[in-house]
């Protein structure tokens, strides 16, 4: 009987031991994790604004505007954010993936616009399925995949009544050959899609490979309707 509540002593205790180093290692992980923080939670807005030279491609307006939506946004992904600037014309380079951690543009391209927001600039925004249109405001990245316009990222639009109905509508992000450089150079603007943002086709593993899930994706327009009415640029 001795014997027998020795061994259980035994195990009790190790068991014991082993769960507290477990949870001191589970600990230390996350207090870990808590103090990694990126450049952007660093220094200014400011600093950061002109540390990644966005003030060389985009206006600081758009990029604070950016910054206070993705900070009231929760279980995000910290590692990035990204910027479409629609107010600028097609012809212009206005996607920007911005490497948080390290302060710097990690990659910046064309971006084509849906067919009904306008031709050479988007004018027009819809959250409407059929509507052929794009959708201002902020959204999620979801899950990777290889899909009708090959290898994409879908995306999930926080604000009801402005792009809620992303994943319904099936506004993705993806690759297209109408935004590349030399359809361009032939046609003065780029394609137009049904509503999603498409970059170059000849970007999209190197581009999208490097966007994890639930990042933050601000698309920016010149829609007063939609200022009035998003609850995280306020």
């Amino acid at each position: 009987m001795k014997k027998i509540f020795f061994i259980f002593s035994f195990l009790t205790i190790n068991f014991i031991s082993f769960s507290q180093e477990e949870i001191c290692k589970n600990f230390q992980e996350k207090e870990i994790i808590k103090q990694e923080k990126n450049l952007l939670e660093k220094i200014s807005i400011k600093e950061f604004y002109k540390k990644s030279k966005l003030n060389e491609k985009i206006d600081f307006k758009i990029f604070k505007m950016s910054v206070d939506g993705y900070n009231k946004i929760k279980n995000k992904n910290e590692d990035y954010l990204i910027i479409i600037d629609f107010s600028k014309e097609s012809s212009k380079k206005r996607f920007y993936l911005i490497n948080l951690f390290e302060g710097k543009i990690e990659a910046e391209t064309y971006v084509a616009h849906g067919k009904n927001s306008g031709i050479e600039k988007a004018i027009s925004f819809s959250d409407q399925t059929n509507s052929y249109k794009s959708s201002m405001g902020f959204f999620l990245t979801r899950n990777h995949y290889n899909g009708r316009y090959g290898y994409s990222i879908r995306l999930k639009g926080l604000e009801k009544g402005i792009n809620s109905n992303a994943f319904v509508r099936g506004i993705v992000l993806h690759g297209a050959k109408e935004s590349e450089e030399s359809y361009l150079k032939q046609y003065g603007f780029l394609g137009r899609t049904e509503g999603c943002p498409a970059i170059p086709l000849s970007l999209v593993k190197n581009i999208l490979g490097r966007i994890p899930e639930n990042t933050v994706l601000f698309i920016y327009g010149e829609d007063e309707k939609y200022f009035e009415k998003s609850c995280l640029i306020k």
